[in-house]
């Protein structure tokens, strides 16, 4: 049973989750064209930038995500206020990893973590409302 493949209708959120992802990568390559970035710009960079911000994202999610595991929120998920006050530190957080990354300044670095948290926030949801099925599914 453990190595017996899902199906696509199974796997299906978690393509549409990648999907996002790479979706949100030309995202900060297009915001960083708009905001006239001049360090950091060529695509390594940029895939590079948005798999430490993706890394720390997950991080800061980390707790909700393991509490889910363990059956904390069997009525329904975590508290829409914990779920703000952890994307506003995320946001928070991303500021300054944009900012030091392609040192925009940290107005130009706003606009950019507004134009991907929304794609990225979604593919997080995505992600963490479905791992645990693939994980302890059986």
């Amino acid at each position: 049973m453990i190595f017996q493949w899902p199906s696509i209708d199974e796997m299906m959120p978690l393509i549409i989750a990648a999907i996002i992802i790479v979706a949100d990568i030309f995202v900060l390559k297009i915001g960083l064209a708009i905001t006239k970035a001049e360090d950091k710009t060529n695509f390594k960079w940029v895939a590079g930038s948005f798999g430490i911000q993706f890394g720390m994202i997950f991080f800061i999610s980390l707790p909700m995500l393991l509490m889910g595991f363990m059956g904390a929120y069997s009525d329904g998920g975590p508290d829409p206020a914990i779920i703000a006050l952890t994307l506003i530190f995320s946001a928070f957080i991303d500021l300054h990893i944009v900012n030091v990354l392609h040192k925009l300044g940290l107005k130009r670095s706003l606009i950019i973590v507004i134009l991907i948290m929304g794609p990225l926030s979604w593919a997080m949801y995505l992600i963490n409302s479905n791992l645990g099925y693939f994980l302890f599914a059986g």
